[in-house]
């Protein structure tokens, strides 16, 4: 699966790529075209939220189940590394083109660092492509997840927070109730999906005013909302890149890549997941 992850790596790097030459350019041939006012656009981005699903589905219908090869565990499939890659890859771009469009935090500001209505068309089609991109890697998520019916996989329990997460690494002490994802992994999972959620939301009724007779007030407070939960996001990655650095887990980071973790690790450090794995047979 290496070889596949780095030439779709590169896939998905150069769309990210095309979509910022192309938000670029569009600045300069056309200064006044802002892809998020264009109808033909804002269809798109629908089509690409139905197409997402759409495929996510089907591979949560007809993915194989994780097993054990030998000495590994396959725990990755290229439908895993496209939901993850895709939404990260558009959520950096988006988080970039954003600061430089700038954060409106009622309080203080953040930029912008595009300082006429012409300088801000670039950033704002580059957001465009970067948008797009997350949308599609969060809804194909969404469906393979969903018609994956494995739906308690992620979501995690009040053992899962409080002796999974905070016993475990903040007190330092002994868990041993890890299944395919630790519960650290989970415990994370729900805070980071609900500040999507809301940065969905508030971005749709943004991207609708381009559209929509929405009021100066509603459209404000969804900017102010979108801006903060752009600010929560930046933060959560941070510490997200920081737990992986931190607290080892360089392997399950890698198995992104190769789609496979050594049989070893997951029966120490996944003892339930090696269970269902197994059928509670040992070595």
């Amino acid at each position: 699966m290496l070889i596949k992850s780095i030439i779709l790596s590169v896939v998905l790097l150069a769309v990210m790529g095309a979509g910022i030459v192309l938000g670029l350019n569009s600045a300069v041939t056309s200064p006044n075209d802002v892809l998020f006012d264009n109808p033909t656009w804002q269809n798109v981005l629908i089509g690409v939220a139905v197409a997402g699903i759409i495929l996510g589905a089907a591979r949560g219908i007809f993915k194989k189940k994780p097993e054990i090869k030998g000495d590994v565990v396959i725990r990755h499939g290229m439908g895993s590394f496209i939901s993850h890659w895709a939404t990260a890859i558009g959520i950096f771009g988006a988080m970039a083109s954003g600061i430089i469009m700038g954060l409106s935090l009622i309080w203080f500001n953040v930029g912008p660092f595009a300082h006429t209505p012409g300088a801000m068309v670039a950033p704002q089609n580059v957001h465009y492509f970067a948008v797009a991109m997350a949308i599609f890697g969060g809804f194909f998520f969404v469906g393979d997840y969903i018609f994956g019916r494995n739906w308690t996989m992620l979501i995690p329990n009040l053992q899962d927070v409080i002796q999974g997460f905070i016993g475990k690494y903040m007190l330092r002490r002994k868990w041993e109730k890890e299944g395919r994802y630790l519960s650290s992994q989970k415990a994370a999972f729900v805070p980071y999906i609900l500040i999507g959620l809301v940065m969905l939301a508030s971005g749709a009724v943004k991207v609708a005013a381009h559209r929509l007779d929405i009021t100066a007030d509603v459209w404000g407070w969804a900017t102010v909302i979108h801006d903060w939960f752009t600010v929560f996001i930046i933060l959560y990655t941070i510490v997200h890149v920081i737990i992986v650095l931190a607290l080892g887990h360089w392997p399950y980071f890698l198995s992104w890549f190769t789609g496979s973790v050594s049989k070893e690790l997951i029966e120490h450090h996944n003892p339930i997941w090696y269970e269902e794995l197994t059928g509670g047979k040992k070595g």
